[in-house]
């Protein structure tokens, strides 16, 4: 668990601490928009993936009205003590990890021991954004089941940019043995990548169907990943060989386009309401939070009775759209994982203090403007 936050030149905050309490594993931040809420949650997700909950650059990340040229994220555990920050050189910056004082070479130290999920007010919209964010979502639960996942992500898109660049060779110099070569040996890469993402997202995405919530209290639904690798290549034996084929079949549209039109960045998650009988995006904003909340919900009950590792969840102005009677099931549910698992703690962010009454009595309060302004408040 966090025993201590310290936040050094990050985004609007030139430096911040704060101190938690063993005992109240319920942390609400709350203050009026544009206060900094988002920033400390942000900050907390930086200790587990490269680029957060924002997914921002790290120049941005920095604090505009210092001179320093750098941010960084201390946490203090119950396991030590973890860094992570980020220095701006002239020509490129460069990420920092530390273990106690002792410099390390990724975030995998503090990932052995932690895992982070998060919703933010953004995911209301989900179901009706880019197939990209609906990959990003599964794709945090599958980071956190599958700890290869992540790499195995960076290294396809690295892949995928590298095909790209020898296409554009191709396409200017004409097909020669070596090129062809080449990208016969970056498409076996980008296959086997490939498959095992899918197959990773189609798992995941399996299981939040059948571990579902079936209590009546959120909907029903029936969940899984569509594309043209699903559809055609995962059932198939061969599934690497043929994968491999409609990269080489798409080299001359791939050229044209500048993109990769075929593969598991292609993919989508699909979610359809049971009871309604419609796709996800097609419910009422009301109706689509408490399907994301199902699924959420879904995967930490799952996760606290299979994975000792501590887990931080990090909600985000997540009581948005919600009437009195979902709020206070929300809350229900955050009391009941952290009571049932030592091992948790959750993070809340709203403008209204009185919004999360339910929680007085568990909860750890953070006034975020008296906190920005250096006065730190907890109650």
């Amino acid at each position: 668990m966090l025993n201590k936050l310290q936040i050094n030149n990050f985004r609007n905050y030139i430096t911040l601490k704060l101190s938690l309490q063993p005992d109240k594993r319920i942390v609400v931040l709350y203050g009026k928009n544009g206060i900094g809420k988002t920033n400390i949650l942000e900050s907390i997700s930086l200790l587990y993936t490269s680029h957060g909950l924002r997914k921002a650059r790290y120049d941005d990340m920095i604090n505009n009205k210092g001179q320093q040229h750098y941010w960084n994220i201390t946490a203090e555990t119950d396991n030590g003590e973890f860094s992570s920050g980020y220095i701006k050189n002239d020509n490129a910056g460069k990420r920092i990890y530390k273990i106690n004082g002792k410099n390390v070479r990724n975030l995998n130290e503090f990932r052995k021991d932690n895992r982070v999920l998060w919703m933010t007010y953004e995911t209301d919209r989900l179901f009706m954004q880019s197939p990209s964010e609906r990959r990003d979502f599964i794709d945090m639960f599958c980071d956190i089941s599958y700890p290869q996942h992540s790499d195995a992500l960076k290294d396809y898109e690295k892949l995928t940019r590298e095909r790209l660049k020898i296409l554009k060779q191709f396409c200017e110099n004409g097909a020669n043995e070596a090129i062809s070569k080449w990208l016969d040996i970056v498409e076996e890469k980008i296959a086997d990548l490939g498959i095992k993402i899918a197959k990773t997202r189609s798992n995941i995405a399996t299981e939040l169907e059948k571990f579902q919530i079936r209590n009546g209290e959120f909907p029903l639904f029936r969940s899984r990943m569509f594309g043209r690798v699903e559809e055609e290549i995962l059932a198939e034996s061969n599934c690497n060989e043929l994968y491999k084929l409609k990269l080489k079949t798409q080299r001359q549209k791939d050229a044209f386009s500048g993109s990769t039109t075929f593969g598991a960045n292609r993919s989508d998650w699909i979610v359809f309401h049971e009871e309604k009988q419609i796709d996800a995006e097609q419910c009422s904003a009301g109706e689509q939070k408490m399907l994301i909340l199902a699924v959420f919900f879904d995967f930490i009950l799952q996760h606290i009775k299979t994975d000792n590792r501590n887990l931080i969840i990090l909600l985000d102005d997540v009581i948005t759209h919600l009437d009195t009677e979902h709020r206070n099931l929300l809350f229900r549910y955050i009391n009941s994982f952290v009571q049932s698992s030592n091992d948790v703690s959750v993070w809340l962010s709203g403008t209204d203090k009185e919004l999360f009454h339910e929680l007085e009595e568990y909860a750890l309060f953070f006034d975020v403007s008296k906190i920005n302004t250096g006065a730190e408040e907890r109650s």
